[in-house]
Parts: structure tokens; C-alpha cells; sequence
């Protein structure tokens, strides 16, 4: 584990001689908390004087913000890790493998710089300075800060290029006293993620999420939308809300759950916000309220990220969850008769312990007659210290892929028949980028980073711009569409 200087108030960041700050790269993994968490060290660094870079290879020093939610994300975090020390240059691993595995990762990985749980994240500068040889930097006083920066008055929203300097986004004047969310960087696109709570109350019997991110805590209506006008301000059109558990939001604040209308109410007032979309919604929490808000809202989208991992009762029973097939059709077509225009996402695991050829034809069944426009499956991962890596009935890994694989099959059956429906509506697309001429951008139907796109073809729109599409035809999942005008 690193060690900050006991010098902390040495205000320099650069040794003698050195004629630029020391550049200092984030290599994020993970879910789009992780995202935020990288956003919110960057920015710390950043006011402390690091010049933020996108490259690696670039950098002088390089954080790595690890994942650990299965196996196969350990290894890949442990492997980013490796393959940033062959630049010889320190690398310090942080995120939630950091957290779980703490000493024991320091001393699998001697090659790394220091292994810096949560409780560091404040202190990143501190550590990075020395893991750099360089004297600790002071952190800035509130009034010292910069303005939030970024495009403003309608115009195109800039991407920063590989090596350049970060921008910040800062908390608004108008921030509550009690706000927690440091500065943090502007994407370096037309979205960007907002955490809205962290932690976990709930006991799933596969995952191992609650043992190191804590208990729920829902950020205060009142942050999250300062937060939220911050980034609008800073040319953001479309915000990605999420937690651990976004329909558990508000159980903690002394509004309850009632908290999670305010803010969607909340949202409709940020001014240059196009939408917003909320994920990791549980379906025994979900609320006929907050779909009945949702679907009545201008910026919360009709799009509705369903927390289900399996179909079967008693595959769900002994995931310590709760529902079924029929509960869960039920609850869909309640959400298509408040929200006609619903689309569906959700992720399931296959080869959990005990699961029967007779539960896969279950999902099976459950896919075909839900309807859900996007769908991912992961195969069973056996968590140390989780009640179900004690279950019986272990399925042979090997199977469980060839089910997977199955079900891939019918799922994506499922999606190209979804993506035809949209043939011949109009939908606003907001521009991401531009290929062989063409707009590549998203609708109200497309999660960043998960789903699929929009192509318009022969469409110059600028990156952060939305432009009104009729859409042609689907390709696969994708959609085909040429634009309208009305660009915004």
C-alpha cells in the first residue's frame, strides 16, 4: 500500500526542472458507477494540478479502476493492471477489487505502485505525488475552483482529443451546502453517467456487491439535481442515472420513496438536459408511481433496465430474489399499458447451481413472450464468500455456455423483431460520432455502451447535436434512418 508524504501542505506538483505537470491517465472498468468514480478522481487530481490525459502511454503515472463482480472481470483487471507497469511508470490499482481484496492484491501485484481502497479516493493526489517522487499538493479552497466549463448557449459539445488536457465540470453556484459530489471531468461526449445512490441492501445469493460498496445510500434530491445541472451546463444532453438498486432510491431519506418522483419532477426543469435515462430498476421495487412518472415524463425516457437474471421460480428462489415468469410478464404488461412506447432491457445468469434443462425452456419461453428489446446473459460465476458458491447441483461450465449460447440465440430473434417495430417512426438521435459520412447516434431506444445505434447516412449533424430521424429500416438489432431536420 502507498503512503503520502507526511508533508501535505507543500503546495508543488512539479520537481524541479520539470517544465509540465505530470500527466496522469484513468483506465476505467467495470459499470457505469465505476465510470463516475473515475470522473470524480479525475477531477480531485486535476484541481490539485495533474494534467489529465486520455492515453496511457502518455502518462506519467496511470490509475487503473478496477472490477471484481466475476471472474472474468478480475482477470481482466488484473491483466490492465500488468500491462500498464510494462511502461515503467508507477501504476496505482483502485476501484472495487482494491476494496475487496486490499492487502492480499498488494502483494499479488508487487508491480503496482499501491493498491488504494475507497476511504483513499480523497487523497488521490497525495498518492500519486508520491508515488511520483514529488511533494504533496494542497488541496484548493472552494473559492479557488474553477467555473464550470464546457460548450454553453447551444453550442456543439468539443471532444477532447487523445492527449489533451481534461476540462472540469465543477459544482454550480447554487449547489446545497451539503453537496458531496466533488468536481469531476466533462465527458468527453454527448452523455454521461450520474450516480444517484451507492451500495446495496439487498442479499442476492451470487453476488458479493454489498461485502465492499456498504449499505444503500441515496444521494439528496437536491445534489443529484445540482449535479445534474452542472453537466447540462457543461453541454451534456443526455444523463444515465443509476445505483446498485435505483428503485431502492429515496428509502433512506426522510421523503422515502416519494423521493424518486421529485426527481424525476426535478429533472424536468434542468435547462439544455434532452433525457434522462434510469437503469438497474428491480422488478418486486418497482412502483406503478414511478412507472406512471416515468412514463408521463419529457426527459425520463420510456426505457426500463429490468434487474430479472432468471425466469424459473425456482432457479429465482434460489437466488434469493423474488418472482417468476408469470409475475414477471405481468409486471411488463403493466409497464406497456402506462408507456406504450416501453423498451425493455435486462440481464440474466445461466448455469446458476441447480438449474434444470426444465428452467432454461422456462426463460426460454419467457424471452420469446416478453418481448424484451435488449438482453444479456452471463454464464454462472461461483463468488468466494456467497451463499450460492455453496449450493449444490454445481451445472457443468461447459453447458452452461451451450445454454447460453441458446438463449442468445432466441434473444437476439426477440430484438430483431423489436427493432422492426420502429420502421417508418420518427425518433430524436442524438449525434455520438461520424463514419463514411454517416451520423452514428442514439434514441431514447439505445443505452450508451450496452446497445445498439442509429445510422444516418449522409447526415453532417455535429457530435452533441440531436436531429429528427424517420427511421427506414432495422439492420439486425441497429437502426437504419435518414434525418428530418430540426436539428437541436
Amino acid at each position: 500500500m502507498s503512503q503520502p508524504p507526511d508533508d501535505a501542505s507543500t503546495v508543488a506538483v512539479a520537481a524541479p526542472g520539470r517544465v509540465r505537470p505530470p500527466a496522469v491517465a484513468l483506465v476505467t472498468l467495470g459499470c457505469g458507477r465505476n465510470e463516475v468514480d473515475s470522473a470524480q478522481a479525475a477531477g480531485r487530481l486535476a484541481e490539485a494540478g495533474f494534467t489529465l490525459v486520455d492515453d496511457p502511454a502518455a502518462a506519467d503515472c496511470v490509475l487503473v479502476n478496477t472490477c471484481t463482480f466475476i471472474e472474468p472481470a478480475r482477470e481482466e483487471s488484473v491483466d490492465t493492471v500488468l500491462e500498464a507497469t510494462e511502461r515503467d511508470v508507477p501504476v496505482l490499482v483502485i476501484g472495487c477489487m482494491a476494496e475487496r481484496y486490499g492487502s492480499d492484491l498488494a502483494e499479488a501485484l508487487p508491480e503496482a505502485a499501491g493498491v488504494l481502497g475507497f476511504a483513499e479516493y480523497p487523497r488521490l493526489p497525495e498518492h500519486v505525488a508520491a508515488a511520483l517522487g514529488l511533494a504533496a499538493p494542497t488541496p484548493p479552497t472552494a473559492d479557488a475552483r474553477e467555473p464550470v466549463v464546457g460548450a454553453r448557449d447551444g453550442a456543439p459539445l468539443a471532444v477532447s482529443g487523445t492527449n489533451s488536457p481534461l476540462p472540469l465540470v465543477a459544482p454550480p453556484p447554487d449547489a446545497p451546502p451539503t453537496a458531496s459530489f466533488p468536481v469531476r471531468t466533462q465527458p468527453k461526449g454527448p452523455w454521461a453517467y450520474l450516480k444517484l445512490a451507492a451500495g446495496c441492501d439487498r442479499a442476492c445469493a451470487f453476488c458479493t456487491i454489498p461485502s465492499y460498496r456498504g449499505a444503500f445510500r441515496s444521494r439528496p434530491v437536491e445534489e443529484v439535481l445540482a449535479e445534474a445541472r452542472a453537466l447540462a451546463a457543461a453541454g451534456v444532453r443526455e444523463l444515465v442515472g443509476g445505483s446498485e438498486n435505483t428503485t431502492s432510491y429515496g428509502k433512506d431519506l426522510a421523503a422515502g420513496r416519494d423521493a424518486q418522483l421529485e426527481l424525476v419532477a426535478g429533472l424536468e426543469d434542468v435547462e439544455g438536459l434532452e433525457r434522462v435515462r434510469l437503469l438497474y430498476l428491480q422488478p418486486d421495487e418497482l412502483t406503478e408511481d414511478l412507472v406512471a412518472a416515468m412514463a408521463a415524463s419529457e426527459r425520463v425516457v420510456s426505457y426500463y433496465d429490468l434487474s430479472l437474471q432468471h425466469a424459473s421460480a425456482d432457479v429465482v428462489r434460489a437466488m434469493a430474489r423474488g418472482g417468476d415468469a408469470e409475475r414477471y410478464l405481468a409486471l411488463i404488461e403493466r409497464i406497456r399499458a402506462h408507456d406504450p412506447d416501453a423498451v425493455l432491457r435486462s440481464s440474466f445468469i445461466v448455469g446458476f447451481p441447480g438449474e434444470r434443462e426444465a428452467d432454461v425452456d422456462v426463460l426460454e419461453g419467457f424471452l420469446t413472450a416478453a418481448g424484451i428489446d435488449w438482453t444479456a446473459f452471463f454464464v454462472y460465476s461461483a463468488e468466494e464468500g456467497t451463499p450460492a458458491a455453496r449450493l449444490p447441483g454445481a451445472v457443468d461450465p461447459d453447458e452452461a455456455r451451450a445454454r447460453r449460447d441458446h438463449l442468445l440465440d432466441v434473444a437476439e430473434a426477440v430484438g430483431e423483431e423489436r427493432a422492426e417495430r420502429f420502421v417508418g417512426r420518427t425518433l430524436e438521435v442524438l449525434v455520438e460520432g461520424h463514419e463514411a459520412g454517416a451520423a452514428i447516434g442514439r434514441s431514447y431506444r439505445e443505452a450508451p455502451e450496452t446497445d445498439g445505434e442509429v445510422r444516418l447516412p449522409a447526415c453532417a449533424t455535429p457530435v452533441g447535436r440531436s436531429v429528427r430521424a424517420e427511421v427506414l429500416a432495422a439492420d439486425g438489432v441497429d437502426l437504419l434512418a435518414r434525418p428530418l431536420g430540426g436539428v437541436a
